[in-house]
């Protein structure tokens, strides 16, 4: 027997085998399900967790937007853009009281200005580019005539400045409110009154009387007819010229004469917009004269043109007087003249009347005619300054001065 055999054998004589545990699957089943339920609920509290967390991080993000939003300037610049309407503006002139510029105004002609030139038109606002800054912020308004943007599309109408509050949320952002407005002055389309009126005549601007502080110059009445009145009469007459400016509203005008008699309707347009009442004779008196005056100035016209007689003309004249005289001095150079087939007159015009006694008056003719024949149609017009002498409780002319 080799010793392979002895091991054997004594391996199965003497040497036990040992048993092997068993393992109790009760209790590795349960701890399983432990593990599971214990992982189970880290999951699901870390979930609970992160969604509180997140919703926390987005309403802080949501507010701290809503906070950003609220600490930017354009954002209260888009909240005041109510005063710049028609319906708002005047309380924000009453506010900001613009300069005024004339006595004969008060700041409801300008609240009126603002409000009128809004009506019918848009606003909006850009930043300033020269003047915005974070710590000043800078925005200049516009008005539009219709839906627009952009400085180019509209006209300035104020430029608005902020300052910060000087109160901060809590994110640390600052509140805005208005420092300044500064309306356009620009816009002002400026009105006047320019006035020449006999020294005894008032005149009113708004319901204000002129005085000396509108008094520009003053002096005599000084032409070829007042000189040859005063030779017969020895009454000349004064005026005076007054100025108001810079109105931004079209102003009411009043001119009231010695007699108390409103006027301001019977003015000459004279250069640079200026309105005469360089007048001495009262609307009554001019109505009582009006129609002699009128058909002595046709005939005459007529006459020039051979379509009235020249004895009609001296008909009308006082005998032996300058105006008889200077009348046929003239008809032999009408004899040479042109003489059309038609003669009409276009319009005419009779002013700056002066009465100067019960005696005598004179004025100022200017007629538009029209004359043609087969070949030719030419318009002219006929200017002249009559002096009227009462003779025998008729009115004739004694004097007169062509152009």
């Amino acid at each position: 027997m080799d010793r392979t055999d002895n091991i054997k054998g004594n391996k199965s004589a003497g040497v036990r085998t040992p048993v092997r545990k068993r393992r109790n699957k009760k209790k590795s089943s349960s701890f399983k399900i432990f593990l599971g339920a214990y992982a189970g609920l880290w999951l699901v509290l870390t979930v609970i967790l992160c969604a509180v967390l997140w919703k926390n991080l987005a309403g802080y993000q949501r507010d701290y937007d809503v906070a950003k939003a609220a600490g930017e300037p354009e954002l209260a610049m888009q909240e005041n853009m109510y005063l710049f309407t028609a319906q708002n503006i005047g309380a924000l002139v009453e506010s900001e009281q613009p300069e005024i510029l004339s006595r004969f105004e008060t700041i409801e002609q300008y609240k009126d200005f603002y409000t009128d030139f809004l009506e019918g038109r848009t606003v909006g606002y850009e930043k300033d580019e020269k003047l915005y800054n974070d710590a000043r912020p800078v925005y200049d308004v516009y008005a539009y005539d219709v839906a627009g943007t952009g400085s180019e599309a509209g006209e300035l109408l104020a430029i608005v400045s902020f300052k910060a509050a000087g109160e901060k949320d809590s994110f640390g952002f600052n509140k805005w409110e208005i420092k300044d407005i500064a309306i356009s002055e620009n816009l002002y389309d400026y009105h006047d009154v320019y006035v020449k009126v006999m020294d005894d005549m008032d005149v009113y601007i708004n319901g204000i009387k002129a005085d000396e502080r509108e008094y520009i110059t003053g002096g005599v009445i000084d032409n070829a007819i007042a000189a040859k009145a005063y030779e017969l009469t020895g009454v000349s007459f004064n005026y005076k010229v007054y100025y108001a400016g810079e109105m931004v509203s079209e102003p009411q005008l009043q001119v009231i004469d010695a007699a108390g008699n409103d006027v301001t309707a019977d003015y000459v347009q004279e250069d640079n917009d200026l309105k005469s009442y360089e007048t001495t004779a009262s609307t009554d008196f001019i109505d009582s004269v009006q129609d002699r005056v009128k058909n002595f100035c046709e005939t005459y016209v007529y006459h020039i043109y051979r379509k009235a007689s020249v004895d009609s003309v001296a008909s009308m004249m006082e005998g032996g007087s300058e105006a008889a005289r200077l009348l046929y001095n003239a008809q032999s150079t009408l004899a040479w003249a042109w003489v059309p087939d038609t003669v009409e007159i276009l319009d005419e015009n009779y002013d700056e009347f002066m009465y100067y006694n019960e005696n005598y008056f004179s004025c100022r003719s200017t007629i538009n005619i029209r004359k043609s024949d087969a070949n030719t149609t030419e318009d002219e017009e006929f200017v002249c300054e009559w002096l009227f002498k009462k003779v025998n409780g008729e009115w004739l002319v004694t004097y007169f001065i062509l152009g």
